[in-house]
């Protein structure tokens, strides 16, 4: 073994720190590393290059958990790999583990500064665990680590809309479609955020626009069409509202959220079969929220079927941690 100047230049990085408040992100000074760096064959460095290699193709391939325990293993051997570390990050924040997410990117941060993009996802990791806070705050550094990052502002405006800042998030949304025009999902987010501002013309045109762009794509959004269709059908505006709402439930039968809507406007057409229909399905989908058993028992109660009703509002109230049956009007 011999030594070797490891960086022959002068930087100035971040490093990452978890402790007990979390992560804290630290500029550190000017200085020049020296490491002792061992004479590795060749072939070691050939094969831990393909290692990280296939590591990468299975996060590629949204194969995360396989990811995460080739990566673990090549860790073992090579504990100070950034890169191992990072892909690890990111293989368990989409595992929907941020801890051990946050704690893996610290590791890499230590060894080399983080991206725009590994700071994005710090972010998101602080939004699994409801620390919207310290999500705006690593999401603001991302920004400004690279301004021309539109991920890193939308990122930035979702965050912001959750935490109630509607302007805020509509400046973040704006500069996105500056970045990247025509982007549907900006333009969608953007009309929520003219909402949250009660700028109810500019949230529709926001949203007739989203929709307009994904006309002729191969695989369109369902939340702008979502969006409108649930503020038409709270201005009492059924026909449209039933159209946009049904070519959302096309694009994703599976959102509850869909089938929601689609049984208030049913129940308000007092077409009570499909109604029924469309909550027992958001039920089937999110058998815990309390409103859709509430909402299928006054579909029932409609229908005449009290029994099943009664066991409809029954259900709702324990859910919502009530012991009395809701009244059915």
């Amino acid at each position: 073994m011999k030594n070797i100047l490891a960086s022959a230049c002068v930087r100035t990085g971040f490093a990452l720190a978890l402790g007990a408040a979390g992560l804290a992100l630290t500029l550190y000074g000017t200085r020049i590393v020296a490491a002792q760096v061992p004479d590795a064959p060749t072939s070691q460095a050939a094969a831990a290059d393909t290692a990280l290699q296939n590591a990468g193709k299975l996060v590629n391939a949204g194969q995360f958990q396989q990811a995460s325990d080739v990566l673990r293993l090549f860790l073992q051997a090579e504990p100070k790999s950034a890169t191992a570390h990072t892909l690890l990050a990111y293989s368990l924040l989409r595992l929907n583990d941020p801890k051990s997410s946050l704690a893996e990117y610290t590791l890499a941060s230590a060894i080399e500064p983080p991206s725009a993009v590994d700071l994005q996802n710090v972010a998101k990791d602080y939004v699994l665990l409801g620390d919207l806070s310290d999500a705006d705050h690593w999401a603001s550094i991302a920004v400004h680590t690279d301004d021309r990052d539109a991920e890193a502002w939308y990122g930035l405006g979702r965050i912001r809309y959750s935490l109630q800042r509607f302007q805020d998030a509509a400046d973040c949304f704006q500069r996105v479609l500056a970045l990247a025009p025509r982007s549907v999902k900006a333009e969608n987010n953007l009309g929520l955020a003219y909402e949250g501002l009660n700028r109810t013309e500019d949230a529709v045109e926001a949203y007739r626009q989203a929709i307009q762009w994904q006309q002729n794509a191969a695989s369109p959004s369902e939340q702008p069409l979502l969006n409108l269709g649930i503020f038409l059908l709270h201005q009492g505006k059924l026909p449209e509202a039933q159209v946009l709402l049904t070519q959302a439930v096309a694009i994703a039968p599976r959102d509850p959220r869909i089938r929601e809507q689609l049984g208030h406007l049913y129940l308000q057409l007092n077409q009570f079969q499909e109604a029924q229909r469309q909550f027992e399905e958001a039920i089937a989908l999110r058998p815990d929220d309390p409103s859709l058993h509430f909402m299928l028992g006054k579909v029932l109660h409609q229908e005449g079927q009290e029994q099943k009703a009664k066991s409809e509002f029954a259900r709702s109230a324990a859910l919502s941690g009530y012991h009395s049956t809701p009244a059915p009007n």
